[in-house]
């Protein structure tokens, strides 16, 4: 009867540690920079103080947005006032008025041809 006799194998008892090793490495790698990682992570706090921010500032707009249309509303509007407002901006003043203009540019009558 003949039986075979190996010698010890040092790279064997190693095989299953190094795949686990490099199954563990893989996800692990993956578990800090794939795209549902912990960089990942990180961009999207960013991301979201950076539109909180965007959110709050177009919040503050609204509201003075809605100050200025509520004094308009005509509970709120004293006619005098948007009359004297409207003709400053715009330039108007009624036929029986006489209106003076501060600050206006100086133009010289004369022809120069």
């Amino acid at each position: 009867m003949s039986t075979r006799q190996r010698k010890k194998s040092y790279v064997r008892p190693l095989i299953v540690p190094l795949v686990a090793l490099a199954f563990t490495g893989y996800f692990a790698w993956h578990g800090w920079h794939g795209s549902f990682g912990m960089e990942a992570r990180r961009h999207l706090v960013v991301e979201a103080a950076r539109l909180d921010a965007d959110l709050q500032k177009a919040k503050d707009e609204r509201r003075a947005v809605e100050r200025r249309v509520n004094l308009l509303r005509s509970a709120n509007l004293e006619s005098d006032m948007l009359d004297e407002r409207a003709r400053e901006i715009l330039g108007f003043a009624n036929a029986n008025e006489i209106a003076i203009v501060t600050g206006a540019p100086q133009h010289s009558l004369v022809n120069r041809n």
